[in-house]
């Protein structure tokens, strides 16, 4: 009986030691389950993030700021596509503008489409070669005084000196879109993050890349009416280059057609535009008195840039006299350059200039001819 007794209280024991290591092999997993449960993306690391972590990136004002981003990269390319549709006309404005510090060029893109309307160029500089994009075809231009300036830091200063001028729409306030609830999926292997919600009016779209995430895309969309879209990309995919064997595209400057008359002297006078920044030699350019209008016009006296002066008088008694003045001396057609005109002919007037370089009109009646 003693034997019996002792052998059912050492079963006991062994059994309530079985039931104590079952216990604590369960419970292990299970205190570790529910420690997840409590806290499930400490210090907002989980991948993907919750809506609360990623509410707290929004709430920060610069979660999303263009100008950081631009000193992070050494290639950069901003993107963003705004269109709406009103009383059945659709309108859309995109901008492009990309950096490339390693080759010292940037490129700066505008597409506009009002209806049936649109308009699309590019211009790729930072050296002495240009590109230039008009439509779906590349000329080349040239820039006799390059200096390489990041885009991102020259449109910053714009702004905040016009606020109200055309400038890229490269700002948003995610704080705006914070407090929302986001559906959240990620790709781990390229620590891609899309986020989704809705609020009284929109849907927005993020895209949040690597770790920890920055906010790489935006889109925004009110029903078919209205749409926002900015992209952000960077490394090789935004390298830029120059074409080469391009017809050379005319200087960008073309004279004030506005005149005075009085006693019988017309008279033009301007200056290079404020912002121009494709310098050239004066000598590469002329400026012409121009009698006649469309298929009927022809130049009558002339002036190369690079002379300064001249005059003169014509065989049936009328005369031209040409002023060129370089305003800051730096010996090339620069903003506020000077130029001046005078003529006592008569008839259908006005000036125009001519491109040796490009061989061609930068605008004027003759410019058509080309």
């Amino acid at each position: 009986m003693l034997h019996a007794f002792i052998s059912t209280k050492r079963s006991r024991v062994i059994m309530r030691v079985l039931l104590a290591v079952v216990f604590m092999i369960i419970s292990t997993p299970l205190s570790g389950c529910l420690e997840v449960e409590e806290d499930a993306c400490p210090d907002s690391n989980c991948f993907p993030l919750t809506s609360d972590a990623l509410n707290e990136i929004l709430s920060d004002s610069s979660s999303f700021d263009v100008l950081a981003y631009s000193q992070m990269f050494e290639r950069l390319r901003v993107q963003t596509t705004s269109s709406s549709t009103v009383q059945g006309q659709f309108g859309e404005v995109h901008w492009s503008v990309a950096k490339d510090e390693a080759n010292q060029l940037r490129s700066i893109e505008t597409r506009v489409t009002l209806g049936t309307y649109s308009m699309n160029n590019e211009v790729i500089e930072g050296g002495e070669t240009t590109n230039i994009r008009i439509g779906n075809v590349w000329f080349e231009g040239r820039d006799r005084a390059p200096k390489y300036s990041d885009p991102f830091e020259e449109f910053a200063q714009l702004s905040s000196i016009d606020p109200n001028g055309e400038w890229p729409p490269f700002g948003f306030d995610t704080t705006v879109i914070s407090g929302l609830e986001w559906r959240i999926t990620g790709d781990e292997t390229s620590l891609q993050q899309v986020a989704s919600a809705t609020n009284s009016s929109h849907t927005i779209v993020l895209e949040l890349m690597g770790d920890p995430p920055i906010i790489t895309s935006i889109e925004t969309y009110a029903g078919d009416e209205e749409q926002f879209i900015l992209t952000i990309s960077t490394g090789e995919e935004v390298e830029l280059a120059l074409l080469d064997d391009l017809e050379r595209a005319p200087l960008g400057f073309a004279p004030d057609s506005a005149f005075l008359s009085e006693g019988g002297v017309t008279n033009w006078a301007g200056s290079v535009q404020s912002g121009f920044a494709t310098e050239a030699y004066p000598s590469e350019l002329e400026i012409h008195g121009i009698i006649g209008s469309d298929g009927n016009a022809s130049s009558i006296s002339s002036m190369n840039l690079g002379s300064g002066s001249y005059n003169e008088t014509l065989g049936d008694g009328t005369w031209w006299e040409f002023v060129w003045f370089d305003q800051d001396s730096d010996g090339l057609v620069s903003s506020g350059d000077i130029y001046a005109v005078r003529t006592n002919a008569t008839g259908d007037l006005s000036i125009a200039v001519y491109d040796l370089w490009a061989d061609a009109w930068t605008g004027g009646p003759l410019a058509s001819r080309d």
